[in-house]
């Protein structure tokens, strides 16, 4: 097995996801050759006149020069892109969420193994550096044992977009689908597991026909996991608050990988991913029987690192840092906390 090969890739799709989240990183990554991109406009042309341009997914699948899908698709097509893909023999990065529902995760994952190709969920907040920095604090047991866990994705967007693809079906539609499954998959990453959920969901805007904000409780024996997101917060607060037996962690700010993104910037250079010292969160704990109260320094952030973990999964066959059974439980989670929502009524899983 040659390790350093390259590998040829394909994009489904040039919205948000295949322009800001992915084609930079293929692009800019030399394991990875971006060879095509499906979609029904025309801008991605000037953003890589390189790169072919196709209009049909089905004819992508025809490619025999690929050997890696991007499904960056609108939600409700997820399941069907990467079913066809997976089946014609290639491997498939799903963007979140992976599919509508659980039990198409559970497809998905049979059809993989069938074909011998990796389904591989796209959870790239992971790699954000106030996640890496949370996850290093509670590895390294900095805080003790940890009792309350809290994480905002609030903006202020009080007018709902008629446009926005997200927020028109419901099918997979809404917050909880869209930023939701980001706070789910950080804190089951963290924590594993819950024993149960109680969510309520909140249709505000008007015009709207999903769910704009959610208060979701993760429930496990001795731990209180808080997952908010609201389209009404002028003021921002903390993004991130964690209380354990030692010692508390609160974090403001949002990683700034992706305003880069979003802007035109390509993810290169030494201090691609690092976050300004007045956005790096304080720590307030006992070390070796001494108080410290100070600031800790933010990781830098990294979704390079995602692609990198993909390049070993598919090259060296390698179990990738996301796996489907992750992703199945991510989506399992949501459709509990749409149940509880709907009952007023804790859901056990």
């Amino acid at each position: 097995m040659i390790e350093n090969r390259k590998i040829n890739v394909g994009i489904v799709g040039f919205g948000l996801s295949g322009r800001v989240f992915h084609s930079p990183f293929i692009h800019t990554n030399p394991l990875f050759n971006l060879l095509y991109i499906v979609s029904s406009k025309d801008d991605a042309q000037a953003f890589y006149p390189e790169v072919e341009m196709i209009r049909d997914f089905d004819e992508l699948l025809k490619k025999e020069d690929i050997e890696l899908v991007i499904v960056c698709s609108p939600n409700h097509l997820h399941f069907e892109h990467a079913k066809k893909a997976l089946e014609a023999g290639k491997h498939v990065i799903v963007e979140k969420p992976i599919t509508p529902s659980s039990n198409e995760v559970l497809q998905l994952m049979d059809i993989a193994k069938q074909n011998r190709k990796k389904l591989l969920p796209y959870h790239n907040l992971r790699w954000n550096g106030d996640a890496k920095t949370v996850k290093q604090i509670i590895a390294n047991n900095v805080l003790g044992e940890v009792h309350d866990y809290e994480m905002h994705f609030d903006r202020y967007v009080p007018v709902y977009n008629k446009n926005a693809w997200k927020y028109q079906s419901t099918v997979a539609g809404g917050t909880l689908y869209d930023l939701g499954v980001h706070l789910i998959d950080q804190a089951v990453d963290n924590f594993g597991k819950p024993t149960a959920v109680f969510c309520r969901l909140f249709t505000q805007r008007e015009g709207s026909i999903v769910d704009d904000s959610f208060d979701l409780k993760l429930i496990y024996p001795n731990l209180n996991v808080t997952l908010k997101a609201g389209v009404f917060v002028k003021e921002q607060g903390p993004r991130i608050v964690i209380h354990g037996k030692k010692g508390s962690f609160v974090k403001y700010g949002i990683d700034p990988q992706e305003e880069i993104l979003r802007n035109g910037g390509m993810p290169v250079g030494e201090n691609w991913g690092k976050q300004s010292e007045e956005e790096w969160g304080i720590l307030n704990t006992e070390i070796n029987n001494l108080n410290y109260r100070g600031k800790v320094e933010t990781l830098p952030g990294n979704y390079h690192a995602y692609f990198e973990d993909i390049y070993d999964a598919i090259v060296k066959d390698t179990t990738p840092s996301v796996t489907p059974e992750q992703a199945y439980l991510n989506i399992l989670i949501i459709e509990k906390a749409i149940e509880s929502n709907k009952n007023n009524q804790v859901i056990n899983l």
